[in-house]
């Protein structure tokens, strides 16, 4: 297999109304740095029905072509008719790198497309580098590989190579890349795959569908988010705190910024915090707040870490916030070497003090 024949990066994205989800505008924008680091071309991959508004808007949000499949029978999400439709595009058109949205979807079939390939996969990743790699037992540098940055199980940041395979292939979680501002006036190429169905691909049928309510709580969009972590469950002294009573003031907090500032706040949460499932934040602190490795990736205005110490694996969830504010009594804490600002202090010293200030306008 020669190398030099791939070209180009895809980005597969997913339709929402005559437009593509954020999470999709956040790939194809994935797509565009890493495409520009190369001298190649950003290419979103689309497959549906009725597509004609929605090519033109790829192209419009920072794609150079768009790779896609108009046929009735695409009209709805199928893991099998979607896997080979998106193979026999890759086999014919060898693209350097095939990245995915590290969502249900985008789990369901990046590891079917990388199998079938007889590819690599590195998941859930939060950035993208382009680098050179040494492969040492062959002695070996290869040139312009995608370097798939992800958080490890330990404390750590990892760098994945597929040095030998293509396409390299990623999945990448949500929030961690600002889709490109919207263009109209861009141009691209259009390319149109005419994939014939397969019986046998449609050995599950869709018997019916149904909208999932959403979640009230908005953390991605969200102007500024007070996360909690274990340390509200006690003060800077060591003594045991109600830890409802931290989730009271930042909510007073978050109501007196929405009031006088007109931003729009969320509660968040560690991951010890919500499986600790302690009775006093039954009902408040839950899953939807987690923020994470294994929760949301979120980039606000202002993040605000109370009582979080800070592990990777939370680090990597908000590490792109603009302005990060860290409070937290331990001196020592991880999360310190991340804040743009630093409070040692008593969390229940610090957030009545703020709440004070915020009422006095």
């Amino acid at each position: 297999m020669s190398l030099e024949q791939y070209k180009d990066v895809w980005a597969y994205c997913v339709r929402e109304g005559d437009s593509l989800t954020r999470p999709s505008l956040e790939i194809l924008a994935a797509a565009r740095k890493v495409a520009d680091k190369i001298g190649q071309k950003a290419v979103a991959v689309i497959l549906g029905h009725g597509l004609d508004r929605v090519v033109e808007n790829a192209i419009a949000h920072g794609a150079d072509a768009v790779v896609y499949a108009d046929e009735p029978w695409l009209e709805k999400y199928q893991c099998l008719p979607y896997t080979r439709v998106l193979c026999e595009m890759a086999e014919k058109m060898k693209p350097y790198a095939f990245l995915f949205v590290a969502d249900e979807l985008g789990r369901d079939l990046s590891p079917r497309v990388a199998y079938r390939l007889n590819t690599g996969l590195a998941t859930d990743n939060i950035d993208l580098a382009v680098e050179d790699y040494y492969f040492g037992p062959t002695n070996t540098t290869y040139r312009n590989i995608l370097a798939q940055i992800r958080p490890d199980f330990a404390t750590r940041v990892a760098k994945i190579y597929t040095p030998r395979h293509r396409p390299q292939m990623a999945s990448i979680r949500p929030g961690n890349f600002e889709p490109l501002r919207r263009d109209p006036s861009r141009r691209g190429e259009l390319i149109r795959f005419r994939p014939t169905p397969v019986e046998e691909d449609f050995k599950v049928k869709i018997l019916e569908e149904a909208i999932q309510r959403k979640s009230q709580i908005d953390l991605e969009g969200a102007d500024i988010i007070i996360s909690l972590g274990m340390g509200i469950l006690r003060d800077g002294e060591g003594n045991p705190r109600n830890p409802r009573e931290a989730f009271t003031l930042v909510s007073e907090i978050l109501e007196l910024i929405r009031r006088n500032y007109g931003l729009k706040g969320e509660i968040g949460a560690t991951r010890a915090l919500i499986y600790s499932e302690l009775k006093e934040l039954e009902g408040l602190i839950t899953s939807e707040r987690q923020v994470g490795q294994t929760g949301r990736t979120v980039a606000p205005q202002i993040y605000i870490a109370v009582g979080i110490s800070g592990a990777v694996q939370h680090k990597v969830g908000m590490i792109k916030s603009k302005k990060i504010v860290a409070i937290n009594s331990d001196r020592d804490a991880p999360i310190f070497e991340l804040a743009h600002y630093a409070i040692k202090d008593d969390l229940y010293k610090v957030l009545p003090r703020l709440r004070s200030l915020l009422a006095e306008g």
